[in-house]
C-alpha cells in the first residue's frame, strides 16, 4: 500500500506490478491515527456513511434490477410457445443467472467496490478493458431505465397522452421518482419491499384461485411451424436480417426468445455496485444476493405453470400486457385491474434500482480514476447525486423515444460488458489468489474457466443469432467509449476536471510504503507528526511484502515501522 506524505520522502523505484486498484470503502480512523489540534481537540474525519442495506433490502434491490416479477413474459411465449418457454425459465437460469449471481458475489465481497465489475475487469486487465466494461454496462442500464416511466404511463393512461404532454409528464415523473432515490438507499429498499408485496400479490391470488383450473396438457404446447414471423413478430426490427436465420429449432424464433429469456434472468452483477452499502459483506451481502435469486427464480416459475396451465390461449395472442386478461379469467375482472395496477408500480421499482445501480457505478468509476470526482459527491443521504442527475437527463432526454423495441441493442452491449466480467473472474482466480474473498465459490481455482464456459456459450448464441444493425450499435458504443476515455486522458493532462489519479501514483514522487505495526507504533508516529493522515480506502487483502520500504527521516525519534490498511487518497 502506498501513502502520500510531506515528511517521507521514498527514494525506491515503485514497482507498478504491485499496484492495486482501491475499493471505496472508508478506512475508519481511530483518534490514535489523528493529528490533534491545537487545543488538543480532534478534528473531525470526513468518511463515507455508513452501510444500511439489510439482508431483505438487499435481495428485493437485486429482485428489481433483475426481474420485478413475471411481467414481460410474453415474448417468449409468443416466440416459442409454451412448453419451450416453461423449459426455459426452468433451465436457463442455471446457465445464466446462478454463474452470475455466485461470481458478483465472490468478487463484490473481495473488492467492495461501487464500481461494480469495472474494478474486476481493471484488476485483471487494465485500464482501458475496465473503462470500456463501464461504460458499456452503464449505458445499456442508463437507456433501459428511460424504459420504465413510459411504460408506467402507458398502463395508467394508454394512449390518451401524446406528444409534448406525455413528454412532460414522463419528465415529471422521472424528476419525482429520482428525488426519491436522492432520499438514500435504505429508503429505496424499503419502499421496494412494500411494492414487491403489493405486485407480487395478484400471483398470489391467481395462485390459490388457477391451481384448481390447470391442466397440465396446455404446458406441452409447442409452437406453431412457421417460416417468417407473420402473426407473431411484425416488427420490421425484431425480424431484421443478422447473421443466423430468424426462425430455427423446431419452429422457435430464436432472436426473439433468447432476447426476453436474457432480459428477464440477468443483471446480476448489479449487486456489486452496493456491496459497499449493506450491513455485513461476510454474510448479509451474499446471502441477499441468494435471497434475491431465489425470489427471481420461483416469481418466474410458479405464476408461469398457473397463466399457461389454467388458460388455452393460443401462441400468437400471447402479445405484451396479456397476463392482466389471463388474470382476468382466472381470477375475474377485478383480478385484472389489480394486475395492471401490479405492472404499474412494479416499472417504479425497477427505475429505482436500476437509478441506484447506475449511479453508484458512475461513482465507483469516478473513485477508480475514470469520470471525475464531482461524481464521488454524495448527499447527506449517502447516495451519489451527480449520477443520479445524470442519469435523470438521460431518462428524460430519451423519454420522447420508444425504447421497446431496443432490448436486443441493450442485450447486445450488456452481454459484451458480463463476458468481460466473467474473463477477469477466471484470471483473478488464477493470477490473485492473494486477494481476500469474504465469500469464496466453493470450487478450486482450476475449475473456475469450466464454470462461466456454459454462461458464455449461450451468450455467444445470444450474439449470434442477433441483427446486423445491433453489431452495428456496439460498434458505435465502442466507438463512443473510445472517444470518453481520450476525452478523460485530455482532461487530465489540461486540468479541466479534478481527478482522483489511483491509476497514476507512480507519477507521485512522495510516498512510502509502510508495513504492519502495533497500536504503540501507530500512536507514535501520529505524535510525531511524521504522516498527515487524510481518508483511507480498504484494498482487498494482499500478502505483505517480506521487507519494508526504506525511507529518510529528518532528525526524527527512532518509531517502528507501522502500516495501515490502505492508501490515502
Amino acid at each position: 500500500m502506498f501513502l502520500p506524505s510531506t515528511n517521507i520522502h521514498n527514494k525506491q523505484e515503485h514497482n507498478t506490478n504491485a499496484m492495486i486498484p482501491q475499493s471505496p470503502i472508508p478506512f475508519q480512523h481511530s483518534p490514535a491515527l489523528q493529528h490533534n489540534n491545537t487545543d488538543g481537540t480532534v478534528p473531525p474525519v470526513h468518511s463515507r456513511s455508513p452501510p444500511k442495506l439489510n439482508l431483505l433490502q438487499l435481495a428485493v434491490l437485486v429482485f428489481y434490477n433483475v426481474s420485478g416479477g413475471p411481467f414481460g413474459i410474453e415474448p417468449s411465449i409468443r416466440a416459442a410457445g409454451n412448453y419451450y418457454t416453461i423449459l426455459g425459465f426452468i433451465i436457463l437460469p442455471f446457465i445464466w443467472s446462478f454463474p452470475e449471481a455466485l461470481v458478483t458475489a465472490e468478487l463484490g465481497s473481495a473488492f467492495k467496490s461501487s464500481s461494480g465489475g469495472v474494478i474486476w475487469v481493471q484488476t485483471a486487465f487494465g485500464d482501458f478493458p475496465g473503462a470500456l466494461c463501464g461504460y458499456f454496462n452503464w449505458i445499456s442500464g442508463a437507456t433501459d431505465n428511460a424504459i420504465y416511466p413510459t411504460l408506467f404511463l402507458t398502463y395508467l393512461a394508454g394512449d390518451a397522452v401524446t406528444g409534448i404532454t406525455r413528454f412532460l409528464y414522463v419528465s415529471l415523473l422521472s424528476i419525482g421518482l429520482a428525488y426519491l432515490n436522492y432520499l438514500g438507499l435504505e429508503f429505496v429498499g424499503n419502499s421496494s419491499i412494500i411494492i414487491c408485496v403489493i405486485a407480487m400479490s395478484p400471483f398470489v391470488i391467481m395462485f390459490v384461485v388457477g391451481i384448481g383450473k390447470v391442466d397440465p396438457e396446455n404446458w406441452f404446447q409447442t409452437p406453431v411451424n412457421v417460416t417468417d414471423t407473420t402473426g407473431l413478430f411484425d416488427d420490421d426490427f425484431e425480424t431484421a436480417p443478422g447473421l443466423l436465420p430468424l426462425v430455427s429449432f423446431g419452429g422457435i424464433l430464436m432472436r426473439p426468445f433468447l432476447n426476453n429469456m436474457f432480459w428477464n434472468l440477468n443483471s446480476f452483477d448489479s449487486a456489486a455496485s452496493f456491496a459497499g452499502e449493506v450491513l455485513d459483506i461476510k454474510t448479509t451481502y451474499p446471502n441477499g444476493i441468494f435471497l434475491g435469486l431465489g425470489l427471481c427464480y420461483f416469481l418466474y416459475i410458479i405464476p408461469l405453470l398457473i397463466v399457461t396451465g389454467a388458460t388455452n390461449y393460443t401462441q400468437s395472442e400471447w402479445v405484451d400486457g396479456h397476463l392482466s386478461t389471463v388474470a382476468s379469467d382466472i381470477g375475474g375482472r377485478w383480478l385484472g385491474g389489480w394486475t395492471i395496477l401490479a405492472i404499474g408500480i412494479s416499472n417504479l421499482a425497477l427505475f429505482e434500482a436500476e437509478m441506484s445501480s447506475d449511479a453508484f457505478q458512475l461513482m465507483g468509476m469516478a473513485e477508480q480514476g475514470y469520470l471525475p470526482n464531482i461524481f464521488k459527491t454524495r448527499s447527506k443521504y449517502g447516495t451519489p447525486t451527480v449520477g443520479i442527475i445524470t442519469g435523470t437527463a438521460v431518462i428524460v432526454v430519451m423519454s420522447l423515444a420508444d425504447f421497446s423495441q431496443l432490448v436486443e441493442i441493450l442485450n447486445a452491449n450488456y452481454a459484451i460488458s458480463l463476458l468481460m466480467e466473467y474473463a477477469a473472474f477466471v484470471k483473478l482466480r488464477i493470477s490473485r489468489k492473494d486477494i481476500e474473498r469474504p465469500y469464496r465459490i466453493p470450487m478450486p481455482d482450476w475449475f473456475a474457466f469450466f464454470f462461466v464456459l456454459p454462461p458464455s456459450i449461450a451468450i455467444m448464441i445470444l450474439l449470434a443469432v442477433s441483427s446486423w444493425m445491433t453489431y452495428f450499435f456496439i460498434l458505435m458504443v465502442f466507438l463512443a467509449s473510445v472517444i470518453l476515455i481520450a476525452a478523460q486522458q485530455i482532461s487530465k493532462e489540461r486540468c479541466w476536471f479534478e481527478f482522483d489519479n489511483i491509476n497514476t501514483r507512480e507519477t507521485r514522487k512522495e510516498y512510502v510504503e509502510i508495513t504492519f505495526g502495533g497500536q504503540e507504533e501507530r500512536d507514535a508516529l501520529a505524535e510525531n507528526g511524521i504522516v498527515e493522515l487524510e481518508p483511507f480506502v480498504i484494498l482487498p487483502d494482499v500478502k505483505k511484502p517480506s521487507k519494508p520500504l526504506k525511507t529518510k527521516k529528518k532528525k526524527q525519534p527512532k518509531i517502528p515501522p507501522v502500516g495501515f490498511d490502505g492508501f490515502a487518497l
